[in-house]
């Protein structure tokens, strides 16, 4: 969070422009909204937790796509390789395997069946 900070600061007056500065602090705003939300679900085991881990996966490869297709030569590129390689998609692959393992609250939380749909009766077993 403190580099949302920085981030807005280097905007240097501009902020509300139609401009990239922009674009970058709002993207960071919202994939740290996406991992409080994230935290608070999984906590709770939400069935929401797997589309919602999904979802801030993507903002975090976008993240690191952008930073390195954005940065200059030199310093501004190690770091932004440092950032993607090594924070970015790193937390990306942890979201895409919580995805995953928490695609089950979701099942249990779905109705047998829809509305309006009967479910057959149980059968019984024969013996014999």
């Amino acid at each position: 969070m403190p580099w949302i900070v920085v981030l807005a600061l280097s905007v240097k007056g501009r902020f509300g422009a139609r401009n990239l500065s922009n674009s970058w602090v709002w993207l960071d705003v919202m994939e740290v909204a996406a991992l409080f939300l994230l935290a608070r679900l999984v906590r709770r085991r939400h069935p929401a937790t797997s589309p919602v881990a999904s979802a801030t996966a993507v903002l975090l490869g976008l993240d690191a796509f952008f930073d390195l297709w954005s940065a200059h030569r030199g310093s501004d590129y190690q770091l932004a390789q440092l950032l993607a390689y090594f924070a970015e998609l790193p937390s990306a692959t942890v979201l895409v395997a919580l995805s995953w393992y928490a695609l089950p609250w979701a099942a249990t939380a779905a109705p047998a069946a829809g509305p309006g749909v009967s479910t057959p009766p149980p059968q019984r077993a024969v013996l014999g």
